[in-house]
């Protein structure tokens, strides 16, 4: 429509222009001119408007687009089956007339913000997974950019039916959860009776080196265990966190302490880097489940990075976060596993020598995000790795 508007104003121009030099012979040619083009203009509107809504009609995912008053501008097939026919949603009326529970309003209200987000809800017995997206809208037409020069703020509304996927990882996660405290009582017993076998001298001299076979494994298993029992845990909503005022120096300063053991086994010396005056700053977290966090990070530094290289931790203020960082020298993480790094027991070709339960990283990811947060990472193969977490900062009083 603005083009054709533009094609009006352009044609009056020549028709002013036309008569100023009193070109009248030619207005019947230019006049059928301008007729063709604007056919043909009319034509490839339609084809697109036809195109967009065949699009918009294919998709199993449900989409609202809202204008910047809330009101429904255009919605899928899809997303009236998964919100119900509701008359507001075939009178094009706001959002509230299909989510007006608080949560889903705030999230929008993000939206128009300029801040995606989700956020799930459950509604006729169904879970529907919300992703909230701002959108800009002008006259012509709809633009992914939120801060476009042109339009008014919009937001896009896409709705998944995720009720046999929530099923299934609730199922995956009890299964992890009993399986972990079954196994537990097998493997004590394991390690109890391969210690009083090697205590009693019930082994003859060569077995000595199967009972310690059994006994690194016996360590192996516990390890796992509890890490299982640790991320089904966190998965689940079963950990609960202490929040406590922490001295940021003192306390890196003491996680330090505690990895020295391992560090220095590998020759490895750990620096510790904070943004000038935060050291002395205190702010409100969980230390336990802080300290996990570091550690975990730390240790795998240390198992990945060649002898004498340097393994450093770091924390800083970004805006609202503060953000801790450890990088090393070690082999990197290859393009193929990135995507895959914060999976639950993957683990890289280079990690597959070393030593681990391939869940450090799936705890981490996990628990940043259970206190708030969210983890990354930066990695140059063969070159460093950084892996870091941004935490909400709370100033102590």
């Amino acid at each position: 429509m603005w083009m054709w508007h533009q094609k009006m104003r352009s044609a009056l121009s020549a028709l002013r222009a036309i008569k100023a030099h009193e070109g009248w012979d030619d207005l019947p040619r230019i006049w059928s001119s301008m007729e063709r083009e604007n056919q043909a203009l009319k034509d490839k509107t339609q084809k697109e408007a036809h195109l967009f809504r065949s699009i918009l009609e294919s998709l199993n995912v449900g989409v609202v687009v809202l204008g910047s008053y809330r009101q429904i501008l255009t919605f899928n097939p899809a997303a009236q089956n998964l919100l119900g026919s509701s008359s507001q949603m075939l009178l094009k009326g706001t959002v509230s007339g299909i989510l007006n529970d608080p949560e889903s309003l705030r999230m929008i209200d993000k939206a128009y913000s300029g801040e995606a987000c989700s956020w799930t809800r459950e509604r006729s017995g169904r879970i529907l997974s919300f992703h909230a997206a701002p959108l800009a809208i002008s006259q012509r037409g709809i633009n992914s950019s939120a801060r476009a020069q042109e339009g008014q703020p919009g937001s896009l509304l896409v709705i998944q039916d995720v009720t046999q996927q929530e099923a299934l990882e609730q199922t995956r996660q009890k299964f992890i959860s009993n399986a972990g405290h079954e196994l537990k009582t097998p493997v004590t017993s394991i390690r109890v009776a391969a210690e009083n076998l090697a205590e009693d001298g019930w082994v003859h001299p060569e077995g000595e080196s199967y009972i310690k076979i059994i006994l690194r494994n016996v360590d192996r298993m516990v390890l796992l265990l509890n890490d299982i029992a640790e991320l089904s845990r966190i998965e689940t909503g079963a950990l609960s966190l202490e929040p406590t005022p922490i001295e940021v120096g003192p306390f890196l300063a003491d996680i330090i302490e505690n990895a020295h053991p391992l560090a220095n086994y590998k020759n490895i010396a750990i620096e510790l880097e904070i943004e000038p005056g935060l050291g002395q700053r205190s702010f409100i977290c969980d230390p336990l489940r802080l300290n996990q966090l570091l550690e975990n990070l730390l240790s795998n530094a240390i198992k990945f990075s060649p002898a004498k290289c340097p393994v450093i931790l770091s924390a800083q203020l970004e805006g609202p976060w503060i953000v801790f960082s450890v990088r090393d020298n070690g082999p990197g993480i290859s393009p193929k596993d990135s995507p895959r790094i914060f999976e639950r027991f993957y683990r890289t070709q280079a990690a597959r020598g070393v030593p681990g339960t391939g869940l450090g990283l799936a705890i981490v990811k996990h628990l940043a995000r259970t206190m708030g947060g969210e983890v990354g990472f930066e990695s140059e193969p063969e070159k460093e790795t950084t892996f870091y977490f941004k935490l909400p900062w709370r100033a102590a009083p």
